[in-house]
């Protein structure tokens, strides 16, 4: 069979247009890379309708279909084909592993969100369909895309390879979730033999993982063998294809196989360090608020358990500590013991620094106590009884993340 055609990223079709689009992208490019991100807190693009909570773990959480305003000062789109209905909780769901993660982590993946109404703005297409011409959306869509390039760099600076995952929801029948690696339902049916050769690898989205995982498993194994994306969310109780236990759809089921952002941001076309999974989320899941919560905690637990398989065997309970080892400030150069733990009404922490900045949070990720450490005890008898998050940086660098038991 021969590989389909891959999606040429179009910007317009007026030159001159093509050309001030891509300078005005550039330059916000350029200007979003020369900023200091600092974990765990949120930024806006220049028109305010793209969020962006910086990270510092390998992965990228996008939730392009999400928003809800719908500003009267924009038109709404009206292009042939187009799709205006959101993708209902996928921005609370997006929000929601961010906070999972500190939870489980202490530390923040890059999470990017259109806050505008898919009415308004489309993050998940070309510029021209995605915006219709309007200038504040195109602004929005670079700012958008800028967003998650700068997550990209920061990952390949910090930790070589990452994990792009664009969140949807779709409206089938079937309830199961869909994952998208680029490749149709088709091609997904056909026999592992065929899957793993260089013509359909090359069509997949996960593309350098094939080469680079650590397990040194095939591209069939990675899409729904035991350790795939698809079998780890199917043993955590939410059906989905492709798996183990569902390899592939029907010819005659619906199914997502990735779009616009999987393209542009995972390795099969652009950036061979970051791979990318779209995930279709079906609406079972999505709409009654226990089944969302645990399948937030389940995408997030999963989503890091997949970086250790596949990426990295030493991140598990390392995290964004393991970034450290090329920093100033590195974990090999700088020991931090906390004690007692569990504590009652103060912690002592014993390092080779002399001073350092510390911060506590809780497990909603809200910070409940910061201050300059030079040796005396911290007293934490002002919090509840619970499992707390405490950080130690210095300046903005982020020296380590320990959890502490307050009884």
């Amino acid at each position: 069979m021969k590989p389909k055609k891959k999606t040429q990223i179009i910007i317009t079709k007026t030159p001159f247009l093509q050309i001030a689009v891509l300078l005005i992208f550039n330059l916000f490019s350029q200007i979003v890379f020369s900023q200091t991100f600092i974990p765990g807190n949120t930024y806006y693009d220049s028109t305010g309708y793209v969020k962006y909570i910086a990270g510092n773990l390998p992965i990228i959480i996008s939730a392009p279909h999400g928003g809800s305003l719908k500003p009267s000062s924009i038109p709404d789109r009206n292009c042939t084909g187009c799709v205006y209905e959101k993708d209902a909780w996928t921005l609370p769901i997006a929000e929601g592993m961010q906070t999972a993660c500190f939870q489980q982590t202490g530390c923040y993946p890059h999470v990017i969100i259109n806050l505008l109404h898919r009415v308004k703005f489309d993050a998940n297409r070309n510029i021209g369909e995605a915006a219709d011409g309007n200038p504040t959306v195109e602004e929005a869509w670079n700012g958008y895309h800028a967003f998650i390039d700068a997550a990209k760099a920061k990952i390949i600076t910090d930790y070589g390879r990452g994990l792009f995952l664009d969140i949807h929801g779709h409206g089938h029948t079937i309830q199961r979730i869909e994952l998208g690696y680029l490749l149709s339902g088709a091609e997904l049916g056909l026999s592992d033999t065929n899957l793993n050769t260089n013509t359909f690898i090359q069509e997949s989205s996960i593309r350098s993982l094939v080469a680079t995982n650590i397990l040194g498993i095939s591209h069939s194994e990675l899409l729904r063998g035991t350790n795939s994306f698809g079998t780890l969310l199917g043993n955590a109780g939410f059906p989905t294809v492709p798996s183990q236990s569902i390899p592939y759809p029907a010819i005659s089921d619906p199914y997502f196989d990735g779009g616009y952002n999987t393209q542009r941001h995972g390795s099969r076309d652009n950036n061979v360090q970051i791979d990318a999974i779209q995930i279709e989320l079906n609406q079972d899941i999505r709409n009654n608020s226990v089944t969302r919560q645990i399948l937030i905690n389940s995408l997030t637990t999963i989503a890091n358990q997949y970086i250790n398989y596949h990426y990295n065997n030493q991140y598990s309970n390392n995290y964004c500590n393991l970034i450290l080892s090329n920093s100033e400030h590195s974990n090999l150069e700088h020991n931090f013991i906390i004690y007692p733990n569990p504590a009652k009404d103060y912690i002592n922490i014993d390092s080779n620094l002399n001073e350092f900045d510390v911060e506590i949070y809780n497990y909603l990720g809200q910070k409940l106590y910061s201050q300059l450490y030079t040796g005396s005890k911290i007293k934490i008898d002002f919090l509840s009884n619970g499992i707390y998050i405490l950080q130690l940086k210095k300046g903005n660098q982020l020296l380590n993340s320990m959890k502490f038991i307050k009884e």
